[in-house]
């Protein structure tokens, strides 16, 4: 059965896509910032950025599954560690990032189980309901994460902050569907901090300013008309919302791989 286009999954795939995913048009000045800021050096991380890209959706297509559950880890590590980093602190790397990524991902669906998991049929065209009865394993995982974290607050008072907003993010997770649960997070809590961290640093390193327009404006351009191009495609044989659906949450696979060896291996080892 097909999901119907209600007014709030419109919100939400209007949320993800003009405001979450255009977050990641800062790479090219990210890559400016560490290193990529000669004309050659910049054409070569635009090629490895798209070959990348290409070759997450190559794999997707052939390896559906096993590629969404990549992403699922790969998304825990990226949103953990750009919460982490928010906090300022040089300890509890691990014990922060994943309780909050965890948090972030299992609470959606554990809140949102059935609809989480038709959304994983429609992304990967594959029935994985029986995998659906093994996932108490992340779900209790994810509970003593939050555990542990609670009990760290106790001693480092910047921790405390990340209890309170864990609460509200799950409270979040309860009341709204996984699609706007996770445009909520996605738009107003990562891409926010991350642009935080991010814009600070560019401003205070980089000096051709408009270099940083023109890359960011060009690259939201593109994945703008970019995804609209391949929603029209698909219509030909996809409903509407399994069109939007398939072009956000596969493109986002496509770009996570790249943007978080970018951002979280290089950039992050030079801007804590």
């Amino acid at each position: 059965m097909i999901a119907d286009l209600t007014i709030l999954n419109i919100l939400s795939f209007l949320l993800i896509f003009f405001i979450g995913l255009p977050h990641g048009s800062f790479d090219g000045a990210v890559a400016a910032l560490v290193g990529f800021n000669k004309r050659i050096q910049f054409i070569q991380f635009l090629f490895y950025y798209i070959v990348l890209f290409l070759l997450v959706i190559l794999f997707w297509l052939y390896f559906p599954i096993f590629a969404l559950s990549i992403f699922i880890i790969m998304t825990i590590i990226h949103f953990g560690l750009c919460d982490w980093t928010n906090f300022r602190i040089n300890k509890y790397k691990y014990s922060v990032s994943f309780t909050y990524g965890m948090t972030i991902i299992f609470g959606i669906i554990f809140f949102n189980e059935n609809q989480s998991f038709l959304i994983f049929e429609y992304l990967t065209n594959e029935k994985i309901y029986l995998i659906q009865k093994y996932f108490f394993i992340p779900y209790f995982l994810t509970l003593l994460s939050i555990i542990y974290f609670i009990y760290l607050s106790f001693f480092e008072n910047k921790l405390r902050r990340g209890v309170s907003e864990i609460s509200f993010l799950l409270s979040i997770f309860y009341f709204f569907d996984p699609l706007l649960s996770f445009a909520i997070y996605f738009c107003f809590f990562h891409t926010y901090k991350h642009l935080k961290h991010l814009i600070k640093n560019i401003y205070s390193n980089l000096t051709n300013k408009k270099f940083v327009i023109y890359s960011t404006s060009i690259f939201t351009l593109i994945s703008w008309f970019g995804g609209l191009w391949v929603i029209y495609y698909l219509l030909q044989n996809l409903s509407l919302y399994e069109s939007i659906l398939k072009v956000i949450f596969i493109g986002l696979a496509a770009l996570t791989l790249p943007h978080m060896l970018l951002v979280d291996v290089v950039y992050r080892r030079r801007f804590k």
